[in-house]
């Protein structure tokens, strides 16, 4: 193996700028997540790459959200390794401006430049080198999902059957999802979820007759302090994010809707905050007012597998051995896809793209650098990868 990584380093070395011009590419195609056109031309140019390149792919599509794209090399004697991504971004096409890609210094300022077409740029130089340098041990998986920052919503989570179909069977994967800029690998996130809260109640002239009335902002007003009250800022939380009811300060409000988000470390945890929801919503505080919950889009919690730590501790010393520093493990409130991965059972590590800062902002950007870096370290990390792993 020293000589495949050998010839795998020398090609990181040797192109990437290759990969740099790709990822100035794919960042000029924006793609936020509902320009479904957008989605659709960057999956269509990645997959011409991969095609390029000899990899199988094979693009999913779906009613109301962009494509899915997987793509694969040739069979290995020992189970594949997964390396997941996102196509779609935050902004709507034009938030940046026309210079959607720059470069100031070591730093790369763009539409999901960080969140996380760096990452795609990642995987991609890593599976490069290790097909340069004739590397067939193990089966190489990219998967690329096209609704990631709606958590699947508009998709109504048909999307997730990319990973249904392709992880199954992998020995690790890597979410090439932005990375923290110390260069730490996330093991564990919250998952979360949002809840709508929708209240009816009776309308009445609030001067003439208020007693005719049923406030459904009263009752929201009641229930909103018992949500917040169940927060534990060290496990779940429960966030009352937007309100919105009532037609005029002179009618007693017959309707209100109070969003709620909620982040949870476990499974378990998901469980019990649903439970509490659901308890909340049976009270009744205003007489004719009614209550009805309804569930929207979210992702599960990122837990450790068996197989977590040792999949990390191959990472951080592939860092070391690189002169990359050394990574420590890292727990977030961030949601992500790679808690589909560790819900099979298999190990995960996430963050492991470029690194970077502010993204969802319009000070997005990443680390040139890390581009490189991040490649040498998933290139050394799957050579490293036991054979009974």
């Amino acid at each position: 193996m020293e000589e495949t990584l050998r010839i795998a380093l020398a090609y990181i070395d040797e192109h990437e700028d290759d990969l740099i011009g790709l990822w100035e590419n794919i960042v000029r195609i924006e793609s936020q997540s509902s320009d479904l056109d957008g989605v659709a031309r960057l999956a269509d140019h990645l997959d011409t790459y991969c095609d390029a390149l000899g990899m199988g792919t094979k693009l999913y599509r779906f009613d109301g959200a962009g494509p899915a794209l997987a793509a694969w090399t040739r069979p290995g004697p020992l189970p594949p390794v997964a390396l997941m991504a996102h196509l779609d971004t935050v902004h709507p096409k034009g938030a940046f401006g026309e210079d959607t890609f720059r470069v100031e210094g070591d730093l790369v300022h763009g539409p999901g430049v960080y969140d996380c077409k760096g990452g795609i740029a990642v995987a991609f130089l890593a599976i490069r080198a290790l097909l340069h340098a004739g590397y067939r041990r193990r089966q190489l998986k990219l998967l690329l999902i096209g609704d990631e920052e709606t958590a699947h919503a508009l998709s109504h989570e048909e999307s997730l059957v990319l990973y249904r179909d392709h992880i199954p069977g992998c020995a690790a994967a890597f979410n090439c999802e932005s990375g923290p800029l110390n260069g730490d690998v996330i093991t564990r996130r919250k998952g979360g979820f949002v809840v709508s809260l929708l209240f009816q109640g009776r309308a009445s002239h609030a001067g003439n007759a208020p007693e005719k009335g049923a406030s459904a902002i009263r009752e929201a007003a009641h229930k909103v302090l018992d949500i917040e009250a169940l927060t534990d800022l060290s496990g779940t939380t429960f966030n009352c994010g937007t309100i919105q009811g009532g037609s005029g300060p002179n009618v007693v409000p017959d309707r209100c809707e109070v969003k709620v988000g909620v982040r949870f470390k476990s499974k378990e945890a998901r469980d019990t905050a649903l439970t509490q929801l659901r308890e909340i919503r049976e009270r009744v505080y205003v007489p004719g007012v009614s209550t009805e919950l309804k569930m929207s889009a979210g992702f599960q919690a990122m837990e450790l597998t068996e197989k977590t730590e040792p999949l990390f501790q191959i990472w951080r010393h592939a860092s070391e051995e690189l002169g990359h520093g050394s990574p420590q493990t890292a727990f977030t409130g961030g949601c992500s896809d790679a808690a589909y991965v560790a819900m099979e059972g298999i190990p995960v590590l996430c963050g492991v793209g470029v690194r970077g800062a502010n993204h969802h902002a319009l000070t997005e950007y990443a680390v040139l650098r890390s581009l490189r870096e991040r490649a040498r370290i998933l290139v050394k990390t799957i050579l490293d990868l036991p054979d009974d792993f």
